[in-house]
């Protein structure tokens, strides 16, 4: 991966960005420069997770040559509630993916972006509050089809922007990410992206499966709320917002 060709694409200028060829997961390591004072919008990025981690404790499969891993450290004030993160990272990466590719890309609430019906991105926030607060912004791409193709218990809903490696894709996502989203973290234009994850959701409308608390129980969905979670409607009739948990469509 070339650090130089990133920086040109990035139109902010960053105050680090640390590139590597294999970590355990860039969260866990920009934990450490968080803990350390490290500025906001520092990068970490590398070639390949050993231990790369998604939401409720699932493995990030993380492949060299294939992806993009990385993590963006915030330091959250007023500007943007912590909660939005998330979502406002799916919004921005599926603008990305959208321009880079020209296929359109969908959220499965709260953090997957999805492209031709698979799943080719996973987001994972994890922060910290108190006098040293920080946000950490995980993101791991499948840009281009691993070797081999994808293991046997994700082969069925994985999938990647491109069949084949093209010249300095990886970085583009990269940068395109990150511009995407710091404009969109400056700006801070929630009904803007609220409007847009509400049209990009692949789950409003669906019966899903509801994963919450070890428990898994069927529900409609039915939109998202003002504050980016999901309403959804069990088989009684009820009505209830989903704050945390994780959702998977029913076939």
């Amino acid at each position: 991966m070339d650090k130089e060709y990133i920086e040109r694409e990035l139109i902010y200028k960053l105050p680090r960005i640390d590139l590597y060829d294999c970590v355990s997961s860039t969260n866990t390591l920009m934990k450490e420069l968080a803990k350390a004072g490290s500025q906001e919008f520092s990068v970490i990025i590398s070639e390949q997770q050993s231990g790369g981690r998604g939401r409720m404790g699932r493995s990030f499969h993380s492949p060299k040559g294939s992806g993009v891993y990385m993590s963006i450290l915030l330091r959250p004030n007023e500007r943007l509630n912590p909660l939005y993160i998330t979502s406002y990272a799916a919004v921005c990466c599926a603008r990305a993916f959208e321009k880079l590719s020209n296929k359109l890309a969908y959220i499965k609430w709260v953090n997957d972006i999805y492209v031709d019906g698979r799943k080719v991105c996973g987001i994972l926030t994890e922060s910290s509050l108190g006098e040293n607060a920080y946000a950490i912004l995980g993101i791991g791409v499948n840009v281009n089809m691993p070797d081999g193709g994808f293991p046997d218990d994700i082969k069925d809903r994985a999938g990647a922007l491109f069949e084949k490696e093209k010249e300095y894709m990886r970085e583009k996502v990269i940068a395109e990410i990150i511009n995407e989203f710091i404009t969109a973290y400056n700006k801070c234009g929630k009904d803007e992206m609220l409007k847009e994850y509400r049209q990009k959701s692949i789950v409003t409308g669906k019966r899903i499966d509801v994963i919450e608390n070890g428990a898994v129980e069927q529900a409609t969905a039915i939109g998202i709320d003002d504050e980016f979670a999901l309403i959804v409607k069990k088989d009684d009739g009820k009505l209830y917002t989903l704050n945390s948990g994780d959702v998977s469509i029913v076939i």
